[in-house]
């Protein structure tokens, strides 16, 4: 099994350099097709409303860093979790691994404060919750783009694809959760390093005692429930904030479709690293379905991307002071 391994890992990492060489290349494309001055003078319109948006982004951070906590069930300090979710995130974006190397490390970097197996199973349980919540999104935002637009027929078939592969998401959920597999170790145990063997079967023991604790303690599926709802509504007012310093207009339906073809986005193109080119691309195209000028997508996702960007700088900072401190 070790031996398939490294094979795996330069395919992924193979993959991952040429969809990010396709996505810059794309990325190129789309600035020289709306135009270099447009995207300029749409920057400097957001300006200064970009700490705005970082400071929502930060507090979606803190969210689902309270959900991870409350899952944990022990005393880990949010302010611990939070640079473990930042650090975590950093990963996933600059890696090819994605979620397969940002979960684990999430948990590792906490570990000094509650076992790795527990922070690990939290995690998963979190991420359950959250991607239900994406569907949910998802499904709403899809439904108002076909209901309140009136968009061509590509738009309309895409959207009633996005319908049904939310609702398959859905409904797997809901198997997963009458089934309760063992979905962290399962997550552990495809990360390419043969010295986390060891850990798979306890996290796989952690698991089975915990599975229903949550269910038990609805105070505390509650706390998860509001830290995700709570999550979506940063992130609506993000895009919000966002388009109202484009467009100088109160858009909130528009910023809602934009909001939710982000997360769509963020799915299917997770391998390509920042989702370069595609989401620019991708955004403008929505945006100009919904009724707004060519660019204004494109500068939308640019702001998101810098803000990745940002939080990527931020989460390997972190990562890096984490390591220091342990070796002393």
């Amino acid at each position: 099994m070790s031996d398939a391994r490294p094979p795996a890992r330069a395919s992924r990492t193979a993959l991952a350099a040429v969809a990010s060489a396709a996505g810059l290349a794309l990325l190129v494309w789309q600035i020289r097709t709306v135009g270099l001055d447009t995207i300029r003078a749409d920057l400097a319109a957001v300006g200064w409303g970009f700490l705005a948006i970082l400071a929502l982004s930060l507090l979606r951070f803190v969210v689902r860093s309270v959900a991870w906590t409350t899952l944990i069930g022990e005393r880990v300090p949010v302010t611990s979790a939070l640079a473990a979710s930042i650090g975590g995130d950093a990963l996933g974006n600059i890696t090819p691994l994605s979620l397969l190397v940002s979960e684990p490390a999430k948990a590792l970097y906490v570990g000094g404060r509650v076992q790795t197996a527990q922070a690990l199973a939290a995690l998963a349980a979190e991420n359950f919750f959250y991607s239900v919540s994406v569907a949910i999104y998802i499904v709403l935002g899809t439904a108002a783009l076909l209901l309140a637009f009136p968009v061509d027929a590509t738009i309309q078939w895409a959207g009633v694809i996005a319908l049904g592969a939310m609702a398959a998401i859905l409904a797997a959920a809901a198997w997963l959760a009458w089934q309760k597999p063992s979905v962290a170790s399962a997550l552990l145990a495809r990360v390419p390093f043969a010295k986390l063997d060891a850990v798979v079967s306890r996290v796989r023991d952690f698991e089975v005692r915990t599975y229903g604790s949550v269910g038990q303690q609805s105070g505390r599926l509650n706390v998860v429930i509001a830290c995700e709802t709570a999550f979506h509504v940063l992130s609506f007012t993000e895009a919000w904030l966002t388009l109202w310093l484009l467009t100088g207009s109160s858009l909130p339906l528009q910023a809602f479709v934009l909001d939710t073809f982000s997360r769509v986005s963020n799915i299917i193109f997770r391998v390509i690293p920042f989702r370069l080119g595609v989401d620019q691309v991708g955004s403008d195209l929505v945006a100009q379905a919904i009724g707004l000028r060519a660019g204004v997508g494109t500068t939308m996702s640019l702001v998101r991307t810098g803000r990745v960007l940002v939080w990527a700088v931020v989460g390997v900072g972190l990562l890096l002071r984490r390591g220091i401190q342990r070796r002393k």
